[in-house]
C-alpha cells in the first residue's frame, strides 16, 4: 500500500508534470495565460539548471567510501539490482548508468575486499514481474569467470524495502555486510536494512562531482537529462520518509 502511495506521490510532485499543467492552464485561462507560462518558464529553468541540481543532491548523497581506505575483509556486499535490462530474444543485458554497482563490486571481490556476492532484486514492476534481475545478473556474472559458489540471489524484492526483509531472511546478521549502491540511493537504503536488523557500511557509487564545474554551459543553460535526475531525488526523498513514517 504505502510502496503505492510513494509512486503516486512521486508521480504528481515531478516539475514536468506541473510543467504540463501550467501549460494547460495557460490554454484555458487566457486573462492568466501570462502567469501561467511565466510560472511554467520559472519552474523549467529551475529543474533543468544543473548547478542547481548539484549543490542540492549533495547534501542528499552519502559520502564516497574510497577502496584503499578498507581495510577489513568482509563477508560479503550486498548489491541491490536496478542497474539492467535483459532481452530476452537477444540475450543481452541493457545496463543502465547505475552499472557503476556492478562495477565496482567485481573490483571489491576482485581485491577480496568481500568475499561473497548478494544480489539483491526481483522486478519493480507491479504486473508482468516474470523477469527477475538477480538471477539474470547472476548467470551474467558465472559467464565471466565468477564462481558461482561466491553468488548468492535475492530474487523476489520488488523494492527497497523488500530488498531489506528478503536479504534479512538468507544471510546471517551477526555479520557486517558492505552494502553498493547509487550515491543517491544509500539514504533510503541504509535506512531499511538498519530496520530489517541488518548491519551495513555504505559503499556508495555514482557519486555527483565534489568539485563545481566551471563549464559556463552547465551553469547557465538548462539540461533535459537534469530534469531527470530530480525525478529520481524526489522519488528517493519521498521513498525515504514513507518508509520512516510507515517502517
Amino acid at each position: 500500500m504505502f510502496f503505492i502511495i510513494s509512486k503516486i506521490l512521486a508521480f504528481i510532485i515531478k516539475p514536468t508534470f506541473w510543467i504540463l499543467i501550467l501549460l494547460i492552464l495557460a490554454l484555458i485561462f487566457k486573462k492568466r495565460r501570462k502567469l501561467f507560462l511565466i510560472s511554467s518558464l520559472i519552474i523549467f529553468y529551475f529543474f533543468s539548471n544543473d548547478f542547481i541540481f548539484n549543490e542540492i543532491v549533495k547534501t542528499w548523497e552519502e559520502p564516497y567510501l574510497s577502496i584503499p581506505t578498507i581495510t577489513k575483509q568482509y563477508k560479503a556486499g550486498i548489491l541491490l539490482a536496478g542497474f539492467s535490462e535483459y532481452d530476452r530474444q537477444t540475450k543481452i543485458h541493457n545496463f543502465k548508468k547505475e552499472a557503476d554497482r556492478l562495477i565496482y563490486t567485481l573490483q571489491l571481490y576482485n581485491l577480496k575486499i568481500i568475499n561473497k556476492i548478494i544480489i539483491s532484486g526481483g522486478n519493480g514492476m507491479l504486473v508482468g514481474n516474470k523477469y527477475k534481475e538477480a538471477q539474470t545478473i547472476q548467470e551474467f556474472l558465472i559467464r565471466n569467470k565468477i564462481s558461482e559458489k561466491d553468488i548468492i540471489i535475492e530474487s523476489k524484492s520488488r523494492n527497497t524495502k523488500e530488498n531489506a526483509l528478503y536479504t534479512a531472511k538468507i544471510i546471517d546478521k551477526k555479520y557486517e555486510y558492505l552494502l553498493i549502491t547509487s550515491a543517491i540511493h544509500m539514504k533510503r537504503s541504509q535506512l531499511c536494512f538498519k530496520k530489517a536488523g541488518v548491519k551495513t557500511i555504505p559503499f556508495t557509487v555514482d557519486n555527483t562531482m565534489s568539485y563545481r564545474s566551471q563549464n559556463i554551459e552547465r551553469i547557465i543553460f538548462p539540461r533535459a537529462q537534469t530534469l531527470e535526475r530530480w525525478e529520481e531525488l524526489i522519488h528517493e526523498i519521498i521513498g525515504y520518509y514513507v518508509y520512516k513514517i510507515s517502517w
